[in-house]
């Protein structure tokens, strides 16, 4: 295959794809159902996920669709929210996790037909204001008290403390004053039906091993003082789990996220995504201006894929063929036949930014700045 790739669309037009847009800023909006739209299909759209045998796509505006016969058609899922949705991922072939703007959490458990909100990041900033107020309080009582019968020597270092305290206490009631903001989640990834993560912007890291029933802020695990987004995270399915982000950043799990470590930078521009492939062992990352590396341990040691492509790489797919599609701005589709060890470079014809890819039943499935499209082969 050479030249242009024509993909049958299922799609039109929008807006610049999430991960070469600002991150908005978003305040509190009440929960409202997606709007139902006939062309859905071909707004933006961002993630893709099987569920089994069918497909599920993701996007703006809250949309979710599905495809029970590998992109030809899409149905419109019953969806609680209109914020960006970014990512989706399922464990079998009913129950599934999408994650957007708001720190917003759905789950679904019937193969992405309807939906619920497992996690409102609203509310839960909200109630993690409230916390920080009350525990500031507390702090407060604890050193007048400790103060008060305090010797001598010991009052200055309580007084200082103490200080800390009601400055803590002021930056809480700010916070209350404030319109609420929370990071916008970038990537969702579970291991089990029980135990995932999901990652965003600013330092991001939740963590649940419930599936989903409560949301952990695992962000401080991570050895991460500027705050870096972290833009996606995979894993193995048995323990070990990877993410990666802003400014080169790439930190790696081998005990289902008990520990992390910070794995040692090689490069200082952001990654957009990840994709592993267990047989052969192969972990892909990559992001801006085409960086592609691979690894055959787990991130251990890396290689450089040289590619004929300087467009940012958005997202990826390998097929049980073992063939692997990237996909990025532009317009850009990356294919390799050798487990990525080389990838041969096109364009599709309408050069629309493409943001996420899926191989499916023979067909590649790519969704962006176009909505969905269909590509006749793997």
């Amino acid at each position: 295959m050479s030249g242009l790739v024509h993909f049958r669309r299922g799609t039109s037009v929008l807006a610049l794809l999430l991960l070469i847009s600002p991150i908005a800023r978003s305040s509190f909006a009440s929960v409202e159902y997606a709007p139902v739209f006939p062309l859905a299909s071909k707004s933006l759209l961002l993630g893709l996920a099987s569920a089994g045998d069918r497909i599920v796509a993701v996007g703006e505006r809250g949309h979710i669709l599905y495809s029970d016969n590998a992109g030809d058609s899409w149905t419109q899922a019953k969806v609680p929210t209109r914020q960006m949705l970014t990512a989706v991922h399922f464990v079998d072939e009913r129950r599934g996790w999408s994650v957007g703007h708001d720190g917003l959490v759905l789950v679904s458990d019937d193969g992405g037909a309807s939906w619920r909100i497992q996690r409102d990041g609203i509310a839960a900033q909200a109630q993690a204001n409230l916390s920080a107020r009350e525990q500031a309080h507390q702090k407060i009582r604890e050193l007048e008290a400790a103060v008060a019968t305090a010797e001598n020597e010991s009052v200055s270092e309580l007084t200082m403390r103490l200080e800390d305290a009601v400055m803590d206490l002021e930056d809480a009631d700010l916070a209350l004053q404030e319109a609420v903001f929370t990071s916008p989640l970038m990537d969702v990834w579970f291991q089990d039906t029980e135990r995932g993560w999901a990652t965003g912007a600013f330092g991001t890291l939740l963590a649940t091993e419930d599936g989903g029933r409560t949301w952990r802020d695992d962000s401080k695990r991570l050895q991460n003082p500027d705050e870096f987004h972290l833009n996606a995270v995979t894993g193995d399915g048995d323990g070990r789990v990877f993410i990666a982000g802003e400014g080169g950043i790439m930190y790696r799990s081998k005990d289902s996220g008990l520990t992390w470590e910070s794995l040692p930078p090689f490069y200082a521009g952001s990654w957009f995504g990840l994709l592993y492939t267990p047989d052969p062992e192969v972990l892909l990352v990559f992001g801006l201006r085409g960086n592609l590396y691979r690894s055959t341990d787990f991130g251990d040691n890396w290689e450089v894929i040289t590619n004929d492509s300087q467009a940012t790489i958005a997202g990826g797919s390998a097929a049980s063929s073992g063939k692997i599609a990237l996909v990025g701005a532009v317009g850009t589709l990356l294919q390799s036949e050798d487990g990525g060890t080389s990838f041969a470079r096109h364009e599709v014809a309408d050069r629309l930014n493409l943001s996420s890819a899926l191989h499916h039943g023979g067909r590649l499935i790519t969704v962006g700045q176009g909505g969905a499209k269909v590509y006749e082969r793997e």
